[in-house]
């Protein structure tokens, strides 16, 4: 049997929990598509791709490309995540000393 724990406060987690999926990627702008883009040879591309992916390095390109998360949360943190999806409030309440 599997078992969950929270993965913003680790309390264990029974069947009440909820799954949080995020997925980031470069935005396209259609618009920049230009004549020249449409020239391109795919086929070469992908292999030029699957020959990269052989050497198994990762590159600077490998920052830019799409990545997926997956968090298990329990009630208390799925209701906190929905009212401050980014975390700003969190940031805001930071009050630094002055000395």
């Amino acid at each position: 049997m599997l078992h969950f724990s929270c993965d913003g406060c680790g309390k264990p987690l029974g069947d009440d929990r909820y799954v949080l999926r995020i997925e980031a990627y470069p935005a396209f702008d259609p618009e920049q598509l230009q004549e020249s883009d449409l020239d391109v040879d795919h086929l070469q591309e992908i292999a030029q791709t699957l020959a990269e992916v052989d050497e198994c390095e990762t590159s600077p390109e490998d920052e830019h490309r799409s990545r997926q998360y997956r968090f298990d949360l329990c009630a208390a943190c799925h209701k906190k995540f929905l009212r401050d999806p980014l975390g700003r409030d969190a940031h805001r309440r930071l009050d630094f000393s002055n000395n």
